[in-house]
């Protein structure tokens, strides 16, 4: 009998704005299931890096382990990883990428991640859910573990913290004269959804959970409160 049974499943969540990608990594996780992982499961698969931050900060859909694009539309993949790692101080984030490694390496790594993979390298992903299903965590070489990478971002150590481009500064500072994402977009002559984009990082750059509190705690910095 597995050492796993009887024990609660270990859950899975997967996002990649790619289709067929997150059917291959359906197949990849399930497939050659040994007795001493048949409690891993998949609780969702979605192609939305909000939808992904939205399950993972849901008690109820919140899964032991995270598999993230680092190269989706819209939202970033470092961008969700990040997110997600500044709700939780256990969950498993695992980037995953078909690009070059060197290129998303230290987005990663800065992102709260424990290592990133190759999509390619099947046997490498199964193999790391797996040990994380038993027990054994993976780290990656000068990654750090769910809660080390959880401290440093709650705590505002990251070097990322708190800095903002200057985009999302004039953006901050339309935002705070209390004009709409519309308003803003209009202004500057950009979409709606790059001015949505740059507040959602300028969100995690400052520590806060939402708009309000982004333009509450801009208006105090540009105040010099801070």
């Amino acid at each position: 009998m597995g050492e796993n049974m009887g024990q609660e499943p270990y859950r899975i969540g997967i996002v990649d704005d790619d289709l067929m990608t997150l059917i291959g990594l359906r197949a990849v996780i399930v497939s050659q299931r040994s007795e001493f992982a048949n409690n891993v499961e998949i609780s969702w698969a979605v192609r939305s890096g909000c939808d992904a931050i939205d399950r993972c900060v849901n008690e109820s859909t919140r899964p032991n382990m995270v598999l993230v694009d680092m190269c989706m539309d819209g939202d970033s993949g470092a961008f969700t990883c990040r997110r997600i790692r500044s709700y939780s101080a256990k969950m498993v984030i695992i980037a995953i990428t078909s690009h070059s490694l060197n290129k998303y390496r230290n987005a990663a790594r800065e992102a709260g991640a424990q290592a990133l993979m190759d999509k390619a390298d099947a046997r490498g992903i199964r193999k790391c859910i797996y040990d994380y299903a038993r027990g054994k965590e993976y780290i990656e070489a000068s990654y750090e573990t769910p809660l080390e990478a959880y401290r440093k971002i709650a705590d505002g150590r990251n070097k990322n913290d708190g800095i903002l481009s200057e985009k999302e500064k004039e953006v901050m500072n339309l935002c705070i004269r209390g004009m709409t994402s519309k308003e803003v977009a209009e202004k500057l002559g950009l979409s709606e959804s790059t001015i949505k984009t740059h507040i959602r990082h300028t969100i995690v750059k400052l520590g806060v959970d939402n708009k309000l509190q982004a333009v509450q705690k801009w208006t105090e910095i540009s105040q010099g409160i801070f």
